[in-house]
């Protein structure tokens, strides 16, 4: 039996789907590398929806030649004959400024692009000439676009509404620029949600029977592409009184998250190439530099990511190229061993998410029930045994890690749509970034700056909080800022850019307050944030 008849049946027995005449939802996994596409539909109830080549996966790659677009797989093969007019890896650069350490580091790795600053959102666009250049989240949009096609096509009918996944340590802007994306593609998005958060929702889902009062700890390890997270969850049954009776339901609840935002499968593949491309200038075939000549840079840097994979598998496998620079051929043998002295500091850095994370969650390995694998990267044999090293148990590996995210995703846009019912499943995320609220004051001293934490670190949301300004009795502002900064490692510090959120102004205070006065009366100015 297929594994999609297996979900179908599992959801409507075991979660309790029922549906209500509607249009279909979707989500959408877009990572650094590859996109998966999930929906809910009238009688499909939590498929992946497959592309034109039938598979469950995309890469996130499009291109333009001679007036026509391709994605995927087609893009890719465009991208090795014409690596600058495909585009991959664009989630990496969306809603940052030309001078992010993060574009800085694109840059590096992808040297052939022309990339150039927005004049006006201070963003960057990648220039194709003097009249055509595209802004990543133009680009993303066409991704999001070819994504609802993917769905519509599986649901058989229209999709206007999708939750998406973000990566948790993405910042306000980079979240509004994915909206922005979105809206582009003609989407409405009902939720962006942190990619563990729907990896941990997927996996309570299917698991909800075996909850009980007492916590359950699960660390799901995710390397994928560029980035890797740690993140620990507790899961139990909680009981609610949003009726008028009590009900019991599960609950996920995210205690802890660690990041390291250069450590994946990219790097890895990037080493590879510049080694492979080194032995091939050593052999003296021709006089031309390979480095230099970006065609034969993109066929190295496609076969290192082959040869990656195959080397997880196997201790030795040659790395072959027809035609690489000048017509001449080029075949080196390459050992895992090889593989694994050239990141022998990425391995080293493996633990550190773990770490993090339990310690933002004030809680040690010997709670962890199990500690689960997710994301391409964990398939290296090396990045498997530094965890299980520092974790001291068996790693758990009964997760489908390419569609976890997709499938937590689009349960969640079921939830949120009114179109579905969905067996409740309560999720709390958690605060990354500590939120503080500045603003001034008058003293009889002068004008003092006052700090308020809004939300501190691993602060469980969502939830509302109220701030009152009891001192205010005219219009005043005050900003919404990223608090305790200077705890952040200074690298982490500056890929999260400026520390304001936003900036809030009230007007019309005195006379608000003078409607307001009289016996008897408080008079406060309160700001609600959610």
């Amino acid at each position: 039996m297929k594994l999609s008849l297996n979900l179908a049946l599992l959801l409507l027995c075991y979660a309790g789907v029922s549906f209500v005449n509607s249009l279909a939802v979707m989500s959408v996994d877009l990572g650094s590398e590859w996109m998966k596409v999930g929906y809910v539909s009238p009688g499909v109830p939590m498929e992946i929806a497959l592309n034109k080549e039938s598979k469950r996966k995309t890469p996130a790659v499009l291109s333009f030649r001679d007036n026509i677009r391709l994605f995927g797989e087609d893009a890719q093969t465009v991208g090795v004959r014409f690596p600058k007019q495909a585009f991959s890896y664009l989630l990496d650069l969306i809603g940052k400024s030309i001078d992010h350490p993060l574009v800085k580091l694109y840059q590096k790795r992808f040297p052939h692009y022309n990339i150039v600053e927005e004049p006006e959102r201070k963003t960057i666009l990648f220039k194709i000439d003097d009249e055509t250049s595209f802004s990543v989240e133009e680009l993303i949009a066409q991704m999001l676009g070819k994504a609802k096609e993917f769905a519509e096509a599986g649901a058989q009918q229209p999709i206007k509404e999708c939750v998406l996944t973000v990566p948790g340590f993405f910042n306000q802007v980079e979240r509004k620029a994915l909206f922005q994306a979105a809206e582009l593609a003609g989407l409405k998005v009902l939720q962006l949600i942190n990619d563990y958060t729907a990896v941990a929702l997927n996996y309570g889902i299917f698991r909800s029977k075996t909850f009980n009062e007492t916590a359950q700890y699960i660390m799901f390890y995710d390397m994928g592409a560029s980035s890797t997270t740690a993140t620990l969850v507790s899961y139990q049954s909680v009981k609610t009184k949003d009726k008028p009776y009590v009900e019991i339901h599960p609950q996920s609840t995210i205690l802890g998250v660690g990041i390291d935002r250069t450590l994946g499968g990219l790097e890895m593949q990037i080493r590879l190439r510049n080694y492979l491309a080194k032995k091939f200038n050593e052999m003296k075939k021709t006089k031309n530099d390979v480095f230099k000549n970006d065609r034969s840079m993109a066929k190295l840097f496609k076969e290192a990511g082959r040869l990656k994979n195959v080397l997880s598998a196997n201790a030795e496998h040659p790395a072959q190229i027809e035609g690489l620079l000048d017509e001449k051929d080029f075949k080196l043998p390459v050992t895992r061993e090889t593989f694994e002295e050239l990141c022998q500091d990425l391995f080293e850095r493996v633990s550190r998410p773990v770490e993090q994370a339990l310690k933002n969650a004030h809680l040690t390995m010997d709670v962890v029930n199990h500690v689960v694998l997710v994301g391409a990267g964990t398939r290296v044999p090396k990045v498997q045994e530094h965890l299980k090293k520092f974790v001291g148990q068996e790693l758990a590996k009964n997760l489908n890690t390419d569609e976890a995210a997709a499938m937590g995703a689009v349960y969640k846009a079921a939830d949120l749509s009114t179109g579905f019912k969905v067996a409740k499943f309560i999720t709390k995320d958690a605060v990354v970034y500590p939120v503080q609220v500045t603003f001034e004051r008058s003293t009889e001293e002068g004008t003092k700056q006052v700090k308020r934490t809004l939300f501190g670190s691993m602060n469980p949301y969502p939830q509302k909080k109220i701030i009152t300004f009891n001192k205010h009795t005219s219009d005043f502002s005050f900003n919404v800022n990223y608090a305790d900064l200077e705890n952040l490692p200074a690298e982490e510090r500056e890929y999260l850019g400026s520390p304001n959120i936003s900036e809030y102004h009230l007007i019309g205070v005195a006379d608000a307050l003078k409607k307001n006065t009289g016996e008897n009366v408080e008079t406060k100015v309160e700001s609600l944030l959610d």
